[in-house]
């Protein structure tokens, strides 16, 4: 059984979808499970060229009973979950950030066993106007959160789910278990929030940290923003892997889809540290680890299954 996925449902050009693949997969997520809702044609390929280091692409369902987003979640659960210990619903704006140099399958594998659900807190960046080197990169342009640490937007959770600990999602944020407990990412119990009701009482330092960039809407007043920049140091920590996953992600998609690698630098042309080469050892490190070693590691699961069954997730 694989660890860790992260689920989000994609549609149109999707333009962050190059660096938020590259961020996770620099902090440890090795994979992700793409619900295709209406994305154009160099996206879908785009993911498409991935399907062997860990990107798996699926139609989004139709069902008159639910949005597309909650029917791909529903139809994860229900035909994807059993693959995976644990799952994060995120979208494209979305960023999981750990404490700088950490890893989160690190933190994943330290979830206690009776955890249903990781709540991870997150923090409402402001994208309203571009701050610092126009570089290209989101985590580089927006490194600004909106103004109060309770700031109703940032007072919002998610959570990491384990298999088998929920059955639908009604809210991507709070959805009630059936099995298991809530922890914080400290994995001390969640404390209710005594100024909503239903709501979980943010940890202030935690390990995982989720950063929101929200897509700005048109017409809409420009957010508070607050002049220290402590609050980006944790994101800043991670441009540098980001740009590393970034040029071996290229030179991968380079070798097995060539057309869509020129689309891919053309597009990241605001971003000079791509057309850096790798070094031939450093990316046959990087094809090991996420090409070679996901193949071991699924014929390992593959005869332990035929030796000791299916492994259960409590």
């Amino acid at each position: 059984m694989r660890t860790f996925a992260i689920v989000a449902v994609v549609e149109g050009a999707a333009p962050e979808l190059f660096e938020w693949l590259a961020f996770h997969r620099a902090v440890g997520v090795r994979h992700f499970v793409i619900y295709d809702n209406g994305l154009d044609g160099e996206a879908a390929a785009f993911l498409k060229a991935q399907a062997a280091i860990g990107v798996t692409t699926l139609p989004c369902p139709a069902r008159v009973d639910r949005t597309p987003l909650f029917a791909a979640y529903d139809h994860f659960l229900a035909s994807w979950a059993r693959l995976f210990r644990f799952a994060a619903f995120l979208g494209t704006d979305e960023f999981l950030v750990p404490a700088p140099g950490r890893s989160i399958e690190d933190w994943i594998a330290r979830i206690p066993p009776h955890a249903g659900a990781v709540v991870v807190n997150r923090r409402v960046f402001d994208t309203t106007a571009p701050e610092g080197p126009a570089s290209g990169l989101v985590l580089r342009r927006f490194p600004r959160t909106l103004a109060q640490a309770d700031h109703a937007e940032n007072r919002v959770v998610t959570s990491i789910y384990r298999q088998g600990a929920i059955t639908t999602i009604a809210d991507p944020h709070m959805t009630e278990l059936v099995r298991g407990e809530r922890l914080m990412s400290d994995f001390g119990p969640a404390e209710p929030d005594p100024q909503r009701p239903g709501a979980i009482l943010a940890v202030r330092h935690g390990e995982i940290r989720l950063n929101h960039y929200p897509r700005p809407v048109p017409g809409a007043p420009p957010p508070e923003t607050r002049a220290e920049t402590e609050p980006c140091t944790r994101t800043a920590s991670w441009v540098r892997p980001t740009l590393d996953e970034m040029r071996h992600l290229l030179a991968y998609v380079e070798s097995v889809a060539p057309p869509e690698a020129a689309r891919l630098r053309a597009r990241s042309a605001a971003v000079p540290e791509l057309a850096q080469p790798v070094a031939p050892r450093e990316h046959r490190l990087w094809r090991l680890r996420h090409l070679h070693r996901p193949r071991v590691e699924a014929a390992g699961r593959f005869v332990r299954r035929k030796i000791f069954g299916a492994p259960r997730p409590w």
